[in-house]
């Protein structure tokens, strides 16, 4: 494999949406590729937050008591898979309020803002969720949009052909590319990851089976859920159980309403990675030896939340680095470093996951990491911050869309974790150019995410269930050192 093209597709995106020392995050390059009409932040061309439907599509409302099967979220995410549940309307709505629901409200530019459940990039939330359904008691077999607002399947298209109800997760470019332009896209497949992290913990807590896909007809899938592949196009299929999965479109699916808003750079590299073949699945890992108590998951979903500030005064045992990133990396053969700043028993310095016998750089890293991070406090407040990068040598077009996207895993399985454990996380942006320099690896080595884990300076309120989420007012972070 040659990798990415640089001036083609996926890999021309990364060259030009890579940050660099001597220009701002949100000054775009010089290129006429780059969008430079659009202004980043703009109040007046703010997204809607969820897509918009036509009056007269039928609605299902999802029971709002959700089945909680009780399975320590230690034990899911080690791999324990819980006894099989039902599959039913209640379970159904429980694994995407767990992934995809709204647990908590706020106010933002004077703006009702809806907080999801599963983390996303600047709190963007550029994600959408459907349901190819088959056999799912309480529900008709269907292609359902989820309305995250109300707990609610909206019907967009007729029933597919294939055995297992599917989930299907699409990204809206523009949603995200409002804040971070063109680099937006890679936050897509970012969030997808952490997205899926849930989707697939809730689902696997519940003896369902979930079985994640990254290679499918794109075309086909486009059309199931009405995705027109330049404001919406799909990212990763969830299938409950190992049938075949239910995404052949039967008929034609109601679009949705969405911006018109293209950022033709990202639609380029969307449609380099497209392949007309539905892959395996990703292979199911084993599970861990062990696990530490914990509350059960749906507890800590509802608990997680982007932890804004860290304590760098404060240590973390060394158990709540090895056990996380062992069950994060679970299965996941993308590259991860890890820069540990105060992990008691593990001297501070650089690793490269799972060695920690010694650093390949024993350093207080604190500095280095806030120039890297952009003068983010968490890169230097945190315990230990997680890198995951990839030399783009090794990655083709739909590959390097895979990376970003298990990145995205790992980082949502540490979110998850972490707050098990007592800990707290966020993800972080970077400086691109700076990271092979940070890793002694060589400059083609891409940097896809870093991800904060530390001592939270603060408590989050545990976000509200189906129809009730809860009011909070946004933690502001730092920048600079603490």
């Amino acid at each position: 494999m040659t990798g990415v093209d640089l001036d083609s597709g996926a890999g021309l995106l990364h060259r030009l949406t890579s940050y660099v020392p001597n220009r701002d995050w949100d000054v775009p390059v010089d290129d006429p590729r780059i969008r430079r009409d659009l202004v980043p932040n703009d109040p007046a061309t703010l997204p809607p937050q969820i897509k918009g439907y036509p009056d007269g599509l039928t609605v299902l409302a999802l029971p709002r008591d959700l089945p909680a099967p009780g399975v320590p979220a230690t034990a899911v995410l080690a791999g324990v898979a819980g006894a099989a549940q039902p599959l039913d309307a209640a379970q159904l709505g429980r694994v995407l309020f767990l992934g995809a629901g709204v647990v908590r409200t706020a106010e933002r530019h004077g703006r009702p803002f809806l907080y999801r459940a599963a983390g996303s990039a600047g709190a963007r939330f550029p994600l959408e969720v459907y349901a190819s359904t088959r056999g799912v008691a309480g529900v008709p077999d269907g292609v359902h949009w989820y309305d995250p607002a109300r707990h609610a399947l909206v019907r967009v298209a007729p029933a597919a052909t294939g055995a297992a109800t599917t989930l299907v997760v699409t990204g809206v470019p523009w949603r995200t590319g409002w804040r971070y332009a063109e680099r937006g896209w890679r936050h897509l497949y970012w969030d997808a990851g952490t997205l899926l992290s849930q989707l697939s913990a809730a689902a696997a807590s519940a003896g369902l089976a979930p079985r994640l896909r990254t290679l499918f007809p794109d075309a086909a899938v486009r059309d199931l859920v009405g995705a027109d592949g330049v404001h919406e196009y799909p990212l990763a299929l969830l299938s409950l159980g190992d049938g075949e999965p239910a995404i052949g479109p039967t008929g034609p699916a109601t679009p949705g309403e969405l911006p018109p808003v293209e950022l033709p750079l990202c639609t380029a590299a969307q449609r380099a990675g497209e392949r007309d073949t539905l892959g395996e699945p990703w292979p199911e890992a084993p599970a861990l030896a062990e696990f530490p108590p914990s509350d059960p998951l749906d507890e800590v979903v509802r608990r997680r939340g982007s932890q804004r500030r860290m304590d760098r005064s404060r240590t973390l045992p060394r158990a709540l680095l090895e056990w996380p990133l062992a069950a994060a990396l679970r299965g996941v053969r993308v590259p991860h470093w890890v820069a540990v700043h105060g992990v008691d028993d593990v001297a501070p310095g650089l690793y490269r996951w799972p060695d920690l016998s010694g650093p390949l750089r024993a350093a207080d890293l604190r500095g280095e990491l806030l120039r890297v991070c952009l003068d983010q406090s968490l890169a230097g407040d945190a315990a230990y911050v997680v890198v995951a990068a990839a030399p783009l040598s090794t990655l083709d077009d739909r590959g390097y869309r895979d990376a970003q996207l298990a990145a995205g895993l790992v980082e949502g399985r540490l979110h998850l974790a972490a707050y098990a454990l007592g800990a707290g996380a966020s993800g972080m942006t970077f400086l691109d150019s700076e990271v092979p320099g940070l890793l002694g690896e060589p400059d083609d080595l891409a940097a896809l995410l870093f991800t904060c884990v530390g001592v939270p300076e603060y408590a989050s309120r545990a976000g509200g269930r189906p129809g009730s989420p809860v009011a909070v007012r946004p933690v502001m972070p730092r920048l600079g050192g603490s």
